[in-house]
């Protein structure tokens, strides 16, 4: 039954076929070597593992050693280096380093229209990819035969795979890049807008053009982020409130002339710049020049008392008018009497104010008002710089109209500047939205002594305790101020019912560290005001919200005073001799 060979000694099974002698002998010579050919490769990778595993242990002890990954990750921010994302323009931040601006990588669509078959299917597919085309522009490029036209600028990487799908060879990309801004509305007019191509056209884009071009550093400015939202909200609620055309706002630290929030509205977004409307790109706190009223009348009143034309315990005859030019001055009846200094602010006498600059004379005043900045645009680093309007001849009528508001129209931010100098002791800083790392970049020019500063100080705390400013009088700050209502101009006339109303504050007034300029234009008359569209009504209120919310932000604690009565250094300010 089984068969034994007895030359090999093999065993078979019974049917089993018996091999020849020839055939084994290849089968076995196959074998092995097929073998030994196996056995060299797996050798080979092992080898090729074994030298790479060794590099990689070599890099990663000498990568360890000296410490370069931890060097590189402190360098570069997280996910940078990683991306090798290097872009050609620089960041805009605020004073925290928060971005306000920046660039990303982004794509221009273009198409070589001479190698283009079927321009309209190509069109047909793009209009579908990209809605905002339209087919008959598109549909001429297209036929044009060029060997280049644009399609589309500045892509979204979703745009680009969409049209990358299309498959058409002809439509081809070139890397670019896309300013974009994180804040949207909120630094519009300040960080402005780039065009097209990246160069700046407006705002602080186009006042840092260079700089933002060719150095790589950020520029990092004087605003904070969380500041200016409280801002914007509180004063973005009033215009709504009170149904006005518009407003500004400008919150500057008295101490340096650094510009911490500025918000003018209507706004818009920098990110559609395509959409905003006309109004909306006008940046009313640094570009609109306005008459603000009785504002003036702190400066006409810190003018007289520098040039010792009148002292703090002196009075003003306010009962009868004042006739200039066939020109009539009067107050309302109440305050047609003896008024004491600080009285002609409490209450805001026209007569009062226009006595004191008559007496100071038109030079003078001339003179101080231009060391307070108002002839001059206010030296920001911005495009957008009103001119301030003033009288070409100066006659003594002028004198006593600008006086207490009217003939000279100047920015909000103007009225912040002069007032820091006010109330900080006497020193104007120019106004300045770039962050001063040091004292040796705050540079000022002393205007009006120190102990005129004390007086004015006083008599604007007793503004808001006793006068038009007592909505803004905010538990825990000791706010001073004084208001401004100034009729609006429509084609070189006045109109009538139709203000522009205007708060200039600072706080603590013991110790002045920074001042709020809030501005609202043709604000209406609500139930809510006893029908009065006064400042009084909506612009210190307003100004009393924003101080209440940014305060703490500011790291100015609250302090225990009695709200209704003058502090000791007020009471000090109005015995000076």
């Amino acid at each position: 039954m089984f068969r034994f060979l007895k030359k090999s000694g093999a065993f078979y099974y019974p049917g089993q076929e018996i091999p020849l002698p020839e055939m084994m002998t290849i089968a076995d010579k196959k074998s092995s070597a097929s073998l030994e050919a196996g056995k060299n490769r797996l050798l080979f990778t092992a080898g090729v593992f074994l030298l790479s595993f060794s590099l990689i242990c070599v890099r990663l002890f000498n990568v360890a050693l000296r410490g370069s990954v931890i060097e590189e990750a402190r360098r570069d921010p997280v996910g940078i280096h990683a991306l090798n994302i290097r872009m050609k323009r620089a960041d805009i931040t605020d004073r925290n380093g928060v971005i306000l601006a920046t660039s990303l990588p982004s794509a221009d669509l273009y198409a070589e229209a001479d190698k283009i078959k079927n321009p309209e299917t190509v069109a047909a597919a793009l209009v579908q990819t990209l809605p905002d085309l339209k087919y008959k522009p598109l549909l001429k490029k297209l036929k044009s035969g060029r060997n280049f036209v644009y399609v589309k600028r500045a892509l979204t990487p979703k745009e680009q795979y969409e049209v990358n799908r299309l498959g058409f060879p002809a439509l081809n990309f070139r890397h670019v890049e896309s300013r974009v801004y994180p804040q949207g509305e909120l630094f519009a007019h300040i960080v402005g807008a780039t065009d097209i191509d990246g160069n700046g056209i407006a705002g602080a884009e186009k006042a840092f053009n260079e700089r933002l071009s060719t150095r790589g550093e950020p520029v990092r400015l004087s605003l904070d982020a969380g500041i200016q939202d409280t801002v914007r909200l509180a004063l973005k609620e009033s215009v709504d409130k009170f149904n006005a055309e518009g407003a500004a706002a400008v919150l500057m630290n008295a101490k340096t002339g650094e510009v911490v929030a500025m918000v003018s509205l209507p706004d818009f977004d920098p990110n559609n710049l395509k959409n905003a409307k006309r109004k909306s790109l006008f940046n009313a706190a640094t570009l609109g020049v306005y008459e603000v009223g009785s504002i003036m009348k702190l400066f006409s009143t810190a003018i007289g008392l520098e040039t010792k034309k009148i002292k703090i315990s002196a009075s003003v005859d306010a009962s009868d008018p004042v006739v200039l030019a066939n020109y009539k001055i009067q107050d309302v009846p109440k305050l047609r009497r003896v008024l004491s200094i600080p009285e002609i602010l409490i209450h805001s006498s026209n007569v009062g104010a226009a006595r004191i600059a008559l007496s100071v004379g038109t030079e003078k005043q001339r003179e101080y008002l231009k060391r307070f900045g108002f002839f001059t645009p206010a030296s920001v680093e911005l495009p957008e710089r009103g001119h301030p309007l003033f009288p070409s001849k100066w006659r003594e009528l002028n004198t006593a109209t600008a006086a207490y508001g009217y003939g000279v129209a100047v920015t909000p931010l103007h009225i912040a500047a002069a007032t820091s100098a006010l109330v900080n002791g006497g020193v104007y800083h120019a106004p300045s939205l770039l962050f001063k790392r040091n004292a040796n970049e705050i540079i000022g020019e002393r205007v009006i002594s120190e102990k005129t500063s004390d007086i004015m100080r006083a008599i604007m705390r007793l503004v808001v305790i006793e006068g038009s400013g007592r909505r803004a009088n905010v538990s825990g700050y000791e706010v001073g101020g004084k208001t401004g209502s100034a009729q609006k101009i429509a084609k070189g006339k006045y109109v009538k019912n139709s203000l522009r109303t205007s708060f200039v504050s600072a706080f603590p007034m013991d110790n002045p560290q920074y001042v709020l300029m809030v501005m609202m234009e043709a604000p209406q008359r609500i139930k809510e005001t006893f029908n009065f569209n006064t400042a009084a009504w909506n612009a210190v209120p307003t100004a009393e919200r924003i101080i209440s919310a940014v305060a703490p932000q500011l790291g100015i604690a609250p302090r225990p005073f009695e709200p209704t009565q003058p502090a000791p250094y007020v009471k000090a300010a109005l015995k000076a001799k």
